[in-house]
């Protein structure tokens, strides 16, 4: 069991009080005393506030912990980098090559025969049908009226 203050201790604590102190000097005190118990209470209580707000910036560190942990491990930006790095990697392939409508290097020209032209027999070429003249078409015939 706890000791504890009870009726029979308090008024014993009062009697000794008004014969120490005197009964002209006990209001006095007890405003004092009124005050000094405040003070410990209101001590207490900042105290304790204290250590609340401890265990509050504790528990959110480490929601900000966990929170950082799921973002680094979000498939949606871990696909996101990968589209960039793609698209990165494609305009540097498009810088290094050139565009198909710029001009094209000069073609090489053609080899030359093993053979020299003094020994190239030329050939004749087939002969070519004339030209047939459009044929004279005849007017349409008129109809008289009448």
């Amino acid at each position: 069991m706890n000791p504890g203050f009870g009726a029979p201790e308090l008024i014993i604590i009062v009697i000794l009080a008004l014969v120490v102190v005197g009964p002209k000097d006990l209001p006095l005190m007890m405003r004092k005393a009124g005050r000094f118990l405040g003070q410990i209470r209101a001590m207490a209580r900042d105290f304790q506030r204290s250590f609340d707000e401890l265990g509050r910036e504790a528990e959110l560190a480490e929601l900000k912990k966990e929170i950082d942990a799921l973002k680094k491990s979000n498939p949606v930006s871990e696909v996101t980098d990968e589209l960039r790095a793609a698209e990165a990697d494609l305009k540097r392939d498009a810088l290094d090559k050139p565009h198909p409508r710029a001009a094209a290097p000069a073609k090489p020209a053609p080899a030359k025969p093993a053979v020299p032209d003094e020994e190239l027999i030329p050939l004749d070429p087939a002969p070519v049908p004339e030209a047939k003249a459009p044929a004279e078409t005849a007017a349409p015939k008129k109809r008289k009226r009448g």
